[in-house]
C-alpha cells in the first residue's frame, strides 16, 4: 500500500540501486559507557580494560578484573593505588543535566568519595520491538483502535496511527529524541478514528524527549507538556 506524508502527498519515484560486494568490516569490541555530573566523569569498560576519566583531567586505567564485558554487576579493582568498587545496577537512571534516561544506575566508591551516574545506551530503552500506544495526553486511545509504534534499526520509526500505517525517521542524541515528518498510507476510516490518527501523528512529530515510567511504559514528550504513552506489545 502506498505511503504519503501526513500533510503532503508525494509522487512515486523509482530508484534502482546496484549493490557491490564488499568485504565485511572486522567486529569491534563492545564498550560500556557511563557518565556522571558534579563532578563530571566518564567510565568505559571493554572486555580487557576499565578506564575512568574526570573532567578535572585525571585518567585511570586498569585491566578488567572480570575478564569480560558485563552489562551489570560489580567490578573490584585498584585505581591510583586505591581499592575501588564499581556497581552497575539495571534500573532507570536520568542524567542530572539533560534528563535523558539510561538503562543503568552506576556507583563508584573508594576513589574520591562516592561518584553516582548513569550507564548504558538510552537507545536500548526504545528497543526495536512494537509498542502499543495507550494514551494521548491525559486520555486513553479509543478502544476500537490499536495504534502502535516501533523504533526500528537504522533510525527508522514505523507503526499504525489508528487507521493507517506510518513510517519515518527518528534522531536520538545525548539530550533529545525527535521524530521527523511521517508518511502514511491512504485508507479512510470513521471520522473519530481519523481525528485520533491525526492527533497521534501531530504528537509524534512534536516529540522532543522521552522517559520510561516505573511500570515500564514509554512516554514521548513535546516541549509544551504534551505526551504520548505506549506499553510494550506482548510477544
Amino acid at each position: 500500500m502506498p505511503f504519503r506524508p501526513a500533510r503532503l502527498v508525494l509522487g512515486a519515484t523509482a530508484l534502482i540501486a546496484i549493490a557491490l560486494q564488499a568485504p565485511a568490516a572486522p567486529a569491534q569490541a563492545e564498550t560500556y559507557t557511563a557518565r556522571g555530573q558534579e563532578p563530571g566523569w566518564v567510565l568505559t569498560i571493554t572486555d580487557r580494560t576499565v578506564t575512568l576519566s574526570t573532567m578535572a583531567g585525571a585518567r585511570y586505567e586498569t585491566a578488567n578484573p572480570n575478564h569480560g564485558y558485563a552489562q551489570s554487576g560489580r567490578y573490584d579493582l585498584t585505581l591510583n593505588g586505591k581499592a575501588v568498587a564499581i556497581s552497575i545496577a539495571p534500573q532507570i537512571c536520568r542524567d542530572t543535566m539533560s534528563g535523558m534516561p539510561h538503562p543503568d544506575s552506576v556507583t563508584i566508591t573508594g576513589l574520591n568519595g562516592v561518584l553516582n551516574g548513569c550507564g548504558g545506551a538510552p537507545r536500548a530503552l526504545l528497543g526495536t520491538g512494537e509498542w502499543n500506544i495507550t494514551e494521548l495526553g491525559s486520555s486513553p486511545v479509543m478502544g476500537s483502535t490499536a495504534p502502535t509504534i516501533a523504533f526500528n534499526k537504522d533510525n527508522a520509526v514505523a507503526g499504525n496511527a489508528s487507521c493507517n500505517r506510518f513510517r519515518g525517521g527518528f534522531k536520538l542524541t545525548g539530550e533529545s529524541l525527535t521524530i521527523g515528518q511521517l508518511a502514511t498510507t491512504m485508507m479512510a476510516c470513521p471520522d473519530q478514528v481519523m481525528q485520533q490518527e491525526q492527533a497521534i501523528i501531530r504528537q509524534l512529530e512534536a516529540t522532543h524527549s522521552f522517559d520510561v515510567r516505573a511500570d515500564g511504559a514509554l512516554v514521548l514528550k513535546d516541549t509544551k507538556g504534551g505526551t504520548l504513552v505506549a506499553v510494550k506489545a506482548a510477544k
